[in-house]
């Protein structure tokens, strides 16, 4: 047998190999010569100094996350994740405000909101520690150019809201809408194959339907009004406004507008969401005769930023009590194996419970969710470190976040407790199955696919129809995780198997509703739910610790420099042509990310918008 073609084989292995090592190389070695002149010149020797009697100003621009996502050396040196929005860290956020009301260097807090999102649960939670800042007679005061209705949420928790007279205040209300598929997919010929349980599972409705299925209107419906009914509550008592302004028809809209000759600063000042309107430079005048200004310099005003004032406050050693609550972070899509952080492993999360389990100085722990599901394999290996915790005498709270729904109520359905917000959006306690093949498509281009095996199945291909039977034995696998599902939930909850049958059928519910009908215990933080914990494992005084992935030293530099730097750098401004493409591809990029092996899946897409 001639060993030509194996030699051939190892001598590209061995050229692929060395090249991308050699790639990798001068990657690092061009991302540590950037960053390092960055550093110095940014940052210099000494930390900068929080101003006696000064303001923290926090600059809202970017996406509150529970977990930052670990960031590419290249794309930071390229300029190709500019477009990416930045993610500012809750608990860096209220870390800051928390330590600001008992910090008798700062005298007040300026928020300046910029393009921020991350839900209407995070939103509240910020909100609420900016009412406990209040409470030491520190005012806090809101500017901003533009603002909408995430950023107004936020800013009606401010004792005072500046307007700048060009700007706008755009409350819109809340909608779900989704791009459907339906029609492009008989035109490509592409099949999709959808199996479900739950007549409310609405998943996979983009690639089956034209437009949203009456069942998946009226649940979306009804966790819409209980939101926006939360959000008009908190921002007219905020602001102390009748409720009943923010929900004008386009009559009366229009009539107001005109009522001050189309001017829409004008129109906020009149309809009291606002309380004064400045220009930029009124702005910054009254913050240094508020504040002051930098003993170093008049022209600057004397204040720090959430970057500046979280390396002074920031915890720089762990928890070393031996009475420890341990934090565990679950945020972003559920997938099998390995994931980094801000996305949820089956492997690499289960590994953090364990660490919990295996670790004897914590007595409790906190499994933070924001997750709206993914593979129903990787959810079940989660929960099942969950039990064990709970086997190990140790207590499990599940704190919901923003969205805690499908997989994400999954792992949390056998917590000893599970907390949540109003606005939190859970349930969707349902299992779909998607399998997408492609002959019509592939025999339009000449492609056929055709062979033998030794069975049925040896067959399976998305370039094959999928035999009739085996559609049959997906549903009935499907039916049978449906039953576990509402299974598991009946017990972990203490709950009738017919009662949770109703309230599940894939149905999503607010945090509100969720209480009401026992899918959760509580309304609360993330506090509340760490509190818990430590009267479940009965301990007076504790430690609390987050458990997270430990980060590479490229990554902790990274990390460090991106949130130091993120000012500097370059905004990039994204086509318009290329968001409608981004908004159009999206569902179809994650759904190509999702890999469970049964093709079972426990995903709340419709959560997305509202996360």
């Amino acid at each position: 047998m001639s060993t030509q073609p194996s030699l051939i084989k190892r001598l590209f292995r061995f050229v692929a190999s060395f090249l991308n090592t050699t790639r990798k190389v001068i990657v690092n070695l061009v991302f540590f010569a950037v960053l390092a002149i960055v550093i110095v010149a940014l940052s210099g020797d000494e930390l900068e100094p929080v101003p006696d009697g000064g303001a923290l100003v926090l600059r809202l621009d970017g996406i509150l996350v529970e977990q930052k996502r670990p960031l590419d050396p290249m794309e930071l040196i390229t300029g190709q994740g500019n477009d990416r929005p930045k993610e500012i860290l809750m608990s860096d956020l209220l870390l800051a405000i928390n330590e600001a009301a008992n910090d008798d260097r700062i005298s007040g807090i300026v928020l300046k909101p910029g393009k921020m999102s991350g839900g209407l649960a995070k939103l509240e939670e910020v909100g609420q520690a900016l009412e406990q800042f209040k409470e030491s007679g520190k005012p806090v005061i809101a500017q901003a150019g533009w603002l909408d209705q995430g950023n107004y949420f936020l800013a009606s928790f401010a004792d005072e809201i500046q307007l700048n007279p060009g700007g706008v205040v755009s409350i819109d209300g809340f909608g779900m809408y989704r791009v459907y598929y339906k029609e492009a997919l008989e035109k490509l010929k592409v099949n999709t194959h959808l199996f479900r349980v739950g007549k409310y599972k609405s998943f996979a409705e983009s690639y089956t339907r034209n437009d949203m299925s009456d069942e998946a209107k009226e649940a979306n419906q009804a966790v819409l009004t209980d939101l926006w009914g939360s959000y008009v509550g908190t921002v007219a008592s905020n602001r102390d406004l009748d409720a009943a302004q923010f929900s004008p028809t386009l009559a009366t809209l229009n009539a107001n507008l005109e009522a001050v000759g189309g001017d829409m600063a004008k129109l906020a000042l009149t309809q009291g969401l606002v309380d004064e309107l400045k220009t930029d430079i009124e702005m910054r005048e009254e913050l240094i005769e508020r504040f002051g200004t930098q003993p170093d310099d008049e022209h600057a005003i004397k204040a720090i930023g959430l970057s500046g004032y979280l390396a002074h406050v920031r915890p720089m050693l762990e928890a070393q009590g031996e009475n420890q609550i341990a934090i565990i972070v679950a945020k972003g899509t559920i997938l099998n194996g390995d994931q980094p952080a801000g996305t949820i492993g089956g492997i690499s999360t289960s590994r953090l419970l364990r660490e919990a389990r295996e670790d004897d100085k914590v007595k409790a722990v906190v499994l933070r969710v924001d997750s709206g599901g993914g593979s129903a394999y990787a959810s079940e290996q989660i929960r099942q470190e969950v039990l064990a915790l709970q086997a190990a005498g140790k207590p499990v709270v599940a704190s919901m976040g923003s969205v805690a729904a499908s997989g994400g109520y999954w792992i949390s359905a056998n917590a000893d407790r599970i907390f949540a917000q109003p606005t939190t959006i859970t349930g969707s306690i349902g299992i779909i199955g998607l399998i997408t093949t492609f002959e019509e498509s592939a025999a339009a281009l000449g492609i056929h696919a055709d062979g033998v095996g030794t069975t049925e199945m040896a067959g399976l291909s998305v370039l094959r129809p999928l035999p009739d039977g085996f559609k049959h034995l997906v549903q009935q696998s499907l039916n049978k995780g449906y039953q576990d599902f509402i299974q598991l939930v009946s017990t972990a909850r203490n709950l009738p198997l017919e009662q949770v049958d109703e309230i599940a059928q894939g149905r999503i519910w607010s945090g509100k509703a969720a209480l009401e009908n026992g899918l959760v215990d509580e309304m609360g933080e993330l506090d509340d739910a760490i509190e818990t914990a430590a009267n479940l494992a009965q301990l007076e005084a504790y430690d609390t610790r987050v458990i997270g992935p430990k980060l590479s030293p490229e990554q902790e530099m990274l990390q460090q420099f991106f949130g130091a730097a993120g000012t500097y750098l370059p905004e990039v401004e994204v086509p318009q042509w290329q968001q409608v493409l981004n908004a159009l591809t999206a569902p179809l990029e994650a759904q190509l990310k999702l890999d469970d092996p049964n093709h079972r899946y426990l995903l709340c897409l419709e959560c997305a918008p509202l996360s």
